[in-house]
């Protein structure tokens, strides 16, 4: 329990700093999503439930401050987090390469449900086709950050003692 509600603490926090401080970040016109970076993390570190969990309380986070339709964001993230979670004792958790790989297949998955999920309830989307740019640039800034953030993360979690 101690160790889920470090989790989920965590990821409020990020949320608020991305919101607040990361657009003082934008190269590109792209932004890195912390919140996606931790929730790989934190579901290669748990299970398919709680990674699941930590993707609804994310994507929540996300739909209620950020998007006009509401369960987008909530659905994708419950999907990425449940599916790491699910599979993470198939992954080598020691090497960074893994980290690496599943932060930006899940950052391409990510932005390919959304797509998906308003182009099924007739969202405008015909302008997709304009924005692989930004989705490449922000899977260059997710892989890069997510060694930094998985550095923090241990620090954080050997600070309070958890395991």
């Amino acid at each position: 329990m101690k160790k889920f509600s470090l989790m989920a603490a965590v990821i409020v926090v990020s949320f608020i700093i991305q919101t607040s401080l990361f657009n003082f970040f934008n190269i590109f016109g792209t932004l890195p999503n912390l919140s996606l970076i931790l929730l790989v993390i934190f579901a290669m570190m748990t299970d398919g439930i709680t990674g699941g969990i930590l993707g609804i309380i994310t994507g929540v986070m996300y739909d209620a401050m950020i998007y006009d339709v509401f369960g987008v964001y909530t659905l994708a993230y419950f999907f990425i987090g449940s599916v790491i979670g699910t599979f993470n004792d198939d992954m080598l958790r020691e090497n960074y390469a893994s980290y690496i790989t599943v932060t930006a297949v899940s950052t391409v998955v990510m932005h390919l449900l959304i797509y998906l999920i308003l182009f099924f309830l007739r969202y405008r989307v015909e302008n997709a086709g304009g924005i692989i740019s930004n989705i490449l640039v922000e899977t260059v800034f997710n892989t890069v950050l997510v060694i930094f953030v998985n550095k923090l993360v241990i620090k954080i979690f050997n600070k309070f003692n958890v395991k």
